[in-house]
This record gives C-alpha cells, structure tokens and sequence, in this order.
C-alpha cells in the first residue's frame, strides 16, 4: 500500500463548473472504456428509509446490468440510458430499466424526473410514489478530479436537505447526497462508506483494491473542520460489519463500527467480464473520536445518523 494516498498525487479539488454545469450536461466524451454515472441518494433520517437512483451512460454494446440488456445512445436532446434504483424499506425494491431521457430543461423519462425549480430541485419517481423537493439554499459541493490518462476520472457532490414523499410516505427531516462520476474500465475494486448525520458531519472511507489495497482513506468533517486518519488505519468487513479506525497526525483517533443489514448487489456485464457492486445500506453502531485521553466526538453526541456502504469486486474477468 502506498504511504502516501496515490490520491493526493494527482488529483485536483477545484472545478471551473458550478455543479449544474457540471451534472446536466450530457456531452462527455464517452470511450469504450468509459462509463459517465449519476446518481441520487436519499434517506429519510427518522424512520432510515434509504433510495438510490443511478442513471448510467455508457458507449460499449452489448451491455448488461442487473441482467437487462441495456442499449445507449445519444442524438443531443435525448439519451438512452440504464436506469437503476432500489428502496429499502421494510423490505427491498430492485428495479432496473433502459429509458430515453429527454434533457430539455433537466432529466425526464417514462418513470423519473429530475429537473431545477425555484432555489432547488424537484426529484419524482414514478414507479415508487415517490416526489421530494430538494433544497439548493442549505447545499454544500465537493468535486475531485485525478489527471490520469486521456479520459481523467472525476466526480462532483452536492449535499442538501429534501422533504416531501418516498414510497407514498411523508418526510419532513430528509438528506440527500447527488453524484456525478466519470469512471474508467477495468473498474478497480473498491470498499466505500458514508455516515451522514443531521446536523450536516459526515464520516467517510474509501479503498480501492487491486487484491489488496493500494491505499486506504478515512476522514471525518463536521463545522467546516475536516479531520484525515492517516496513521493506524484499520477498514475491514466481516460478516456484514464494518470496522474503521484511524488517528490523524495531529493526535486525534477515531473509532467506528457499522452494521450491513441488507444488500443491494449490482451486476455490470460484457462479454469478457462481470463486475460486481454491492450497495449495503446500513446503521452505525459506534463511534468515538478522542484526543488525550478526551472524547471530542460520539455517535451519541452528533444526532441521528444514516449509513451506506459499497463492496465491489470482479466475478468474472477476461482479455
């Protein structure tokens, strides 16, 4: 594993873009190797219902995800793309489809809608009852880019609160976490994970893996502070639980265990290879962040919490 994140090597953290710019734009030059994804996270934080909706764009035919032969396309007003989302709830809802999305004035199709409105956005899902109004006022972004060959990775995040309906269902203390990513085949297998809490802290990691790791990222951000773990750093996945722990090199040190309890398990199939990505919405169960010998930060201090965990690895791989 590098010392050092390979991360901070290549990367860029300012966009000459605003996030709109950015997300409905639809003009990404798209390699066979390429793969341009949005995507949607929502949760209710007081009953822990969580939705995703991943919208993909891709140029590789033929294509499969989730066993659904997916077609894609692009005449400028419009694109074909895969459609996927799921909901867990009491139980799980696992859809996947392959939509036309007209892009005149934001992103509509036969079952989903995402376009701007007055100091927001307006998201609804057809199929899952589902209408919500997020609010662009109390939003905050991040944007990575990694300089790496001709088609560079990169993702842009928008963070904001949302109220209105999931499955029928009103929510009135509503998050939402908004992606674009630009990714590039052979995807590298990665463990990910975010805890978000009410009041706008978040816990994060991330480990791409080429059998084993090449670099292991944790960090904690709450006020506008954000803490690196750096030193120490343990994430480990046993039996549906998460183990994160790290000490920064300031002296701060964090412990956090979060539970899996369901699974969401996608598919991205060609020919030669099948990819396989674990989506695993999720509770937190501890955390702890102390310095000499004080707590700073607890999971019992920092209000109601939701968390979604990734487990991605190859089944299948070929030349």
């Amino acid at each position: 594993m590098f010392g050092r994140n390979l991360e901070d090597l290549i990367r860029d953290t300012a966009s000459d873009r605003s996030f709109d710019e950015e997300f409905f734009d639809f003009t990404d030059r798209l390699y066979p190797w390429t793969t341009v994804y949005r995507f949607f996270f929502l949760t209710d934080l007081v009953d822990k219902t969580q939705l995703m909706i991943g919208v993909g764009q891709k140029k590789v035919s033929p294509y499969w995800i989730n066993g659904v032969e997916t077609e894609f396309s692009s005449n400028g007003s419009q694109c074909k793309v895969g459609l996927s989302f799921w909901c867990q709830k009491e139980s799980l809802i696992h859809k996947t489809r392959n939509e036309v999305l007209d892009l005149r004035g934001g992103m509509r199709s036969q079952s989903f809608r995402f376009i701007s409105a007055d100091k927001g956005y307006l998201l609804a899902l057809k199929d899952l009852d589902t209408e919500v109004f997020l609010d662009d006022s109390a939003s905050k972004t991040d944007y990575v880019r990694f300089h790496a060959g001709i088609s560079p990775f990169y993702r842009h995040n928008k963070y904001l609160p949302f109220t209105g309906r999931i499955m029928g269902e009103p929510v009135e203390k509503g998050f939402a976490f908004v992606q674009k990513v630009n990714l590039n085949m052979p995807f590298i297998p990665w463990r990910w994970g975010r805890v978000f809490f009410e009041g706008g802290a978040q816990l994060d990691f991330y480990e791409p893996r080429i059998i084993l790791p090449l670099y292991k990222s944790i960090n904690f951000e709450i006020d506008g502070e954000r803490m690196e773990f750096r030193l120490d750093q343990e994430i480990s996945l046993r039996d549906g639980l998460w183990v994160i722990s790290g000490t920064t090199q300031e002296g701060e040190s964090l412990t956090a265990r979060i539970s899996s309890y369901s699974r969401v398990a996608h598919s991205f199939e060609t020919k030669r290879s099948t990819f396989i990505y674990n989506e695993m919405p999720s509770k937190l169960e501890y955390l702890s962040i102390r310095k000499n010998g004080s707590e700073l930060y607890s999971h019992r201090t920092l209000g109601e919490s939701v968390a979604n965990c990734e487990d991605a690895y190859y089944a299948r791989i070929g030349l």
